[in-house]
């Protein structure tokens, strides 16, 4: 799973036996499009990226960007060696084309070591952060360009996370450091602080035996309305405007790795798909799906997916979405 976006979700899958020669050195890329609400709408395949094996990454994403009544699709990709400077590969799928195309190739030393997986589009420009400021890419000009972090803030895993600003013109950059949650806004020119938050008033509530220091951001919502966040074995849900803090899941022992969080924003309380007389009239049951920290929970009536919700809290069940 590689993302969720205008109620889509993305999985991704590399495939090495469909090109041609069996060269062990190239692969496909193959992203499907989920439409968990849209059941006639079923699953949906862009055309495979053919792409051969780098010799190490270091960071790649997949961009989606509403134009008209469809998408286009950028797949960003930094190779990078320690005797090179890192290389930058633009793949561009135009709203109803058959195949991508290269959209640009940059080298530049301003790619070294993105220190989070998780860049943001706004506009034609992707922000990527690194160790030491976040680096611009501008798509229409093929440019790369830095802005430098607010004072005093530090890039680490975890710790730092971008996020695209209500208006779609700029960016948020929310920054952890043990239990304080900074929220800066870029307008253009300088950083300004927006918000801080404590959160150890909110985890008040925790058993003493649950609170520690050790917390990472996972994922940000888009405009900052919410964060999840990691904290040992759990993942809490924190609404920036409630100002709340919940467990919305929890490992189980065996379990050493959260993973990736990608919501899937809903109307609440959701609307399902109407079956067609003809489905309806199958004996088997449809599956539905919906994404609960990471990964996709599959249920086959009702009461089996309140159940889901009702295990899980609903992260946003007192607000106009859920996650």
């Amino acid at each position: 799973m590689v993302g969720c976006s205008n109620g889509s979700v993305f999985t991704r899958r590399l495939n090495f036996t469909s090109c041609g020669n069996f060269d062990l050195d190239t692969y496909e890329l193959v992203f499907a499009v989920h439409s968990p609400l849209c059941y006639e709408g079923g699953m949906a395949f862009l055309p495979g990226l053919h792409l051969r094996m780098p010799s190490l990454y270091s960071w790649a994403q997949l961009f989606s960007k509403e134009e008209g009544d469809g998408s286009s699709y950028f797949y960003v990709m930094v190779e990078a060696l320690d005797t090179m400077e890192p290389t930058l590969n633009v793949y561009m799928l135009q709203n109803g084309g058959n195949a991508w195309h290269k959209h640009l190739t940059l080298v530049s030393d301003l790619l070294w070591r993105p220190s989070s997986h998780k860049g943001v589009l706004i506009d034609n420009k992707i922000y990527v952060a690194t160790y030491n400021a976040i680096v611009v890419l501008d798509l229409t000009s093929s440019i790369l360009s830095t802005i430098q972090l607010p004072h005093g803030v530090g890039f680490g895993l975890g710790a730092t996370v971008l996020s695209r600003a209500d208006d779609g013109s700029v960016l948020y950059l929310i920054h952890i450091k043990e239990l304080q949650l900074h929220i800066w806004l870029h307008n253009g020119d300088n950083w300004l602080l927006v918000d801080t938050i404590c959160l150890s008033e909110m985890c008040a509530n925790f058993p003493e035996d649950e609170l520690t220091t050790c917390i990472r951001i996972n994922h940000v919502g888009d405009y900052n309305e919410y964060v999840f966040l990691e904290m040992d074995q759990y993942a809490l849900y924190l609404d920036v405007k409630c100002r709340t803090l919940r467990k919305v899941c929890e490992m189980i022992a065996d379990e050493y790795h959260l993973g990736d969080i990608y919501p899937f924003m809903m109307s609440w309380p959701p609307i399902f798909p109407t079956l067609s007389p003809a489905r309806s009239n199958n004996t088997s049951q449809p599956h539905y799906s919906i994404l609960v920290v990471g990964c996709i929970l599959e249920y086959q009536t009702m009461a089996d997916y309140y159940g889901i919700i009702d295990s899980v809290e609903a992260c946003a069940a007192t607000s106009s979405h859920a996650s």
